[in-house]
């Protein structure tokens, strides 16, 4: 027995032996966490690569801050920024660590943003190498910018934090209380490019300039109710950080084809069943003047589809929409918390939401010819094999497919009042 006890403890002293150790690890001091990455076209190389590094100087609060480093920094910014030209995304690792005296690293990483020019060539032979990278985050967030990249993240100042880390995890959330913006992460877009039933879209991004002169006219100067018209680059903001996110990029296969504005990134948000909430407007169905009535408005639950496939294998996706709307803002007066004037303005906010999700189906299947809803997803369903789902080729048939879709609206919330009284002259 003593003899077995002692080749137990003599095999269990030899296998700590063989434990792998931490002889790849590296100390935090000798590492540069890269925050952002911006990718263009380069002038003489593939490609322009642009990071956004940590200063740990600034975030841990020493002063003086000046140290080490890049093209763009400034003094007590917390983000160091270099840019490189180089043949690829990786390659500029080791080229950006000449002049930066800690090993890059892209374990950090939180937002990738590619240029509309790069975009619209395809993202593919960025984005599938990257893949394979065991640095790489699988849940870092995808943007596309509108101009080039390289100046967004040297220009991006957000304003109430220290570092764009924060920011681009902000961003994700604003997109639940919104829904101005669809939020797209790596692994999402990844999946997308391999898949036969939905193509991808990515969240637009840009600086603006404008200020407020970029305003459109509203609904009583000739223009609609709704807030979300715009895309990056167009809110007529004055003042703070001049970066932006609004709308989508929509993409064909790897290629960016085409750009939806943010009330319709909303409908695309209900159609698909991911719109948290968000304000919007509609023209007062009972004013004679054109003043609007602004509307909370929630996703009550998840869409509901039904499929059917005809003998020639055209296909008719039938979509269901629930919304509970709260009544926020009554301009014209008009007392719609009387139950006999509520389903006025129900029957009102369900065809105009109607109306704008068909004219959005309509032009990604005639316009951009991608199936950015993952309609398909809910069609493969009808077949009993992959190899004849394969066959359908549901990507190719979708342009030509009929969606038909219905909103149900129940107003069950006036917010703080109970009845509107008219001002007495």
């Amino acid at each position: 027995m003593r003899t077995a006890k002692l080749c137990a403890l003599l095999l269990a002293a030899l296998a700590l032996l063989l434990l792998p150790g931490c002889w790849g690890s590296r100390e935090t001091d000798e590492t540069a966490y890269v925050l952002a990455v911006g990718l263009d076209k380069g002038e003489k190389e593939n490609l322009a690569v642009t990071v956004s590094i940590a200063n740990p100087k600034v975030i841990a609060g020493i002063s003086g801050g000046g140290g080490g480093g890049g093209g763009g920094e400034k003094e007590g910014k917390g983000t160091i920024v270099s840019s490189v030209e180089t043949g690829s995304l990786l390659s500029a690792i080791d080229l950006i660590n000449t002049n930066i005296d800690r090993r890059i690293s892209l374990l950090h990483t939180k937002a990738f943003v590619f240029s509309e020019d790069l975009a619209g060539e395809g993202l593919g032979r960025w984005i599938l190498p990257l893949n394979r990278y065991r640095e790489l985050r699988a849940t870092s967030q995808i943007f596309v910018c509108r101009g080039k990249a390289k100046d967004f993240i040297e220009k991006n100042n957000p304003q109430l934090e220290l570092s764009p880390t924060k920011q681009f995890e902000l961003i994700n959330k604003m997109s639940q209380e919104h829904g101005l913006f669809a939020s797209t992460q790596f692994r999402e877009f990844y999946d997308n490019l391999k898949s036969l039933s939905k193509q991808g879209t990515i969240p637009m991004v840009a600086l603006h300039e404008g200020e407020t002169r970029t305003a459109r006219p509203g609904l009583g100067k000739g223009g609609d109710a709704t807030p979300g018209k715009y895309i990056a680059g167009e809110v007529p903001i004055s003042g703070g950080n001049k970066a932006q996110a609004m709308g989508n990029a929509v993409f064909r296969g790897d290629r960016m084809v085409g750009i939806i504005n943010g009330q319709e990134t909303r409908y695309y948000l209900m159609l698909t069943g991911h719109f948290d909430r968000g304000i919007s407007a509609i023209p007062d169905p009972l004013s004679t003047e054109p003043t609007p009535v602004d509307l909370m408005l929630e996703q009550a639950r998840k869409p509901v589809y039904k499929i059917s496939i005809d003998e020639d294998g055209k296909a008719f996706v039938n979509v269901d929409i629930y919304l509970e709307p709260e009544i926020i803002s009554i301009m014209s007066g008009n007392n719609y918390e009387n139950p006999e004037l509520k389903p006025v303005l129900e029957e009102a906010l369900s065809k105009n939401i109607e109306q704008g999700c068909h004219d959005l189906v309509r032009r990604t299947q005639e316009e951009f010819q991608s199936d950015i809803f993952g309609f398909g997803n809910h069609v493969k369903h009808r077949f009993l094999t992959i190899q004849s789902w394969k066959e359908f080729e549901w990507i190719s048939k979708y342009p030509d497919a009929q969606v038909n879709v219905a909103v149900h609206t129940r107003i069950r919330r006036t917010g703080l009042l109970l009845k509107t009284s008219t001002i007495k002259e």
